[in-house]
């Protein structure tokens, strides 16, 4: 008879280390209102990523524009305008003379 409670008493004492280690990992596992909670927290702060990716990549393009323009406008001098390029004549220049005109009559 003395086996019986000897063996109760070992289940027990079992039980109860069994039962503490149970109990210490449901301490660090989640609910689901804290896996909602992190859910929330993540997309709200997924979405505060994108608009800063979106604003950065935004702010990027129009510097990189800005620069580009100054540098196509600003960083050669302007042509001067080319001088006027007299044509060589292949041919003589036309005289045309007039016969004198007579002395009007008084």
């Amino acid at each position: 008879m003395e086996a019986g409670p000897s063996q109760f008493e070992e289940f027990a004492a079992e039980a109860r280390e069994r039962f503490a280690r149970i109990e210490s990992r449901l301490d660090l596992s989640a609910t689901k209102s804290d896996l909602a909670d992190l859910r929330t927290e993540m997309h709200r702060e997924f979405a505060s990523m994108t608009k800063w990716v979106v604003g950065t990549a935004l702010v990027l393009g129009a510097a990189a524009i800005t620069i580009i323009t100054f540098v196509l406008n600003y960083a050669t001098p302007p042509k001067a305008p080319p001088a006027p390029q007299l044509i060589p004549s292949t041919q003589p220049p036309i005289v045309i003379q007039l016969p004198p005109y007579p002395a009007p009559r008084q």
